[in-house]
């Protein structure tokens, strides 16, 4: 039995894009408008439209601010439309107007790598050249992102932290290569494509391992963004799976449990991290399959309970912080309401999970009159079986059950 359906409008602020809708954009663009002189006269209404609606359809807006444009007044579209004319055609920009040099860049960054021991002013080139394609990819027209995926531009990004060495991967480069997925899936085509690519999620989880506190939080928000949207569901629970393997983990999620209870020092990165964390719990539990599937948030959610978050979350009240407070009371309000729908299914107004002998006693009583009853009964008989002095594998075999 499937608990209520719950409103996605819960999850609006978890996550740094998805939900019911997408992102706002006004324009794709960092930087205001330098609006200018008219250099020619405004052409009739009708070209004016064909030419301000080619140069909409390359900023990727949503309907809603599609028809917010379209209904500025004729001049207005005319000076838009003049100015990131003139702004496409500065002879300064050609170069960086493309993607193809920031490919090419990247790709030799990677390679190089193993090769020479960069000093601080050659890192800082480095990554000045990915933060460039970051706001290239959040601010050229569409036909740049559409190229920059014809290029393989994502391969090349996922090459890239695929091969990064340590000091590569706890430098600033690591951040903005994270960043710029994060720029190409706030945009509808380039998030599809990223999607389509079968190890991609999984490549991106694999930067939590490092110790920058700035790159997990950026890769947490994906992670949690992808949660929200058609299908990411179940690539990120895959992608946890890979990263229990890849980190070595003793059981999945562990990595994020240990850092939620961390302690870094620095107030406002432990602050941001923490709320990272529980921003993507929450939309792991309560997303996808959680969204309306009561059996699937208790199972899940076990799992971080057997990990140790109920005094984890305790702990970090004492933050005092707003925004992280929001984050844990959603934790704590769900699984409320959820402790209380199961207890319902056993006439009882609460189970405590941490007894082993009440609930054997609420599942015995259930089920000593059916048919299923002989069931239980070869389930405890086989426990005994199962093995109890701490050899290598005893441990494994409980977890199968």
């Amino acid at each position: 039995m499937a608990s209520r359906k719950r409103s996605r409008h819960g999850l609006g602020f978890l996550c740094c894009f998805g939900g019911s809708s997408l992102p706002e954009i006004n324009l794709r663009d960092n930087h205001p408008l330098q609006y200018m002189e008219f250099s020619s006269p405004i052409p009739n209404p009708e070209e004016l439209n064909v030419r301000f609606a080619e140069l909409v359809d390359e900023l990727d807006l949503t309907d809603k601010n599609r028809e917010a444009v379209f209904a500025l007044p004729p001049e207005k579209k005319w000076q838009i439309y003049c100015s990131k004319k003139k702004e496409q055609e500065d002879p300064n920009k050609l170069a960086t107007s493309w993607p193809d040099y920031y490919i090419d860049r990247i790709n030799s960054m990677a390679a190089m790598q193993s090769l020479y021991a960069f000093d601080e002013e050659e890192t800082e080139m480095r990554n000045q050249i990915v933060e460039d394609l970051k706001t290239a990819l959040r601010t050229q027209p569409m036909r740049f992102v559409t190229r920059f995926i014809e290029l393989e531009g994502l391969t090349c990004l996922l090459n890239f932290l695929r091969s990064m060495d340590h000091a590569t991967c706890e430098s600033r480069i690591h951040t903005s290569l994270i960043g710029c997925i994060k720029a190409l899936m706030n945009n509808s085509q380039g998030r599809a494509h990223v999607l389509a690519q079968p190890e991609a999620i999984s490549t991106i989880a694999q930067s939590l391992r490092t110790e920058n506190s700035k790159t997990k939080v950026a890769v947490l928000e994906i992670l949690g963004a992808v949660c929200l949207v058609p299908g990411g569901h179940k690539k990120v629970l895959q992608a946890m799976l890979h990263y229990q393997v890849y980190a070595a983990e003793r059981t999945r999620f562990q990595t994020l449990l240990n850092e939620l209870d961390r302690s870094l020092g620095r107030y406002r990165d432990e602050v941001n991290l923490k709320t990272a964390i529980m921003s993507f719990i929450n939309a792991v539990l309560n997303a996808g399959a959680g969204e309306d599937n009561l059996e699937f948030r208790l199972h899940l959610r076990y799992e971080f309970l057997m990990l140790g978050i109920q005094p984890v979350i305790d702990k970090l009240r004492q933050h005092e912080n707003a925004i992280l407070d929001k984050h844990l009371d959603f934790f704590e309000m769900v699984r409320n309401e959820d402790d209380l729908e199961l207890a319902r299914r056993f006439d009882m107004v609460h189970i405590d999970t941490k007894s082993a002998s009440q609930m054997f006693e609420l599942i015995h009583k259930k089920l000593k009159h059916t048919e299923a009853y002989p069931c239980l009964l070869s389930v405890l008989h086989h426990c005994l079986q199962m093995p109890y002095k701490r050899n290598g594998g005893y441990f494994q075999q409980w977890q199968l059950l």
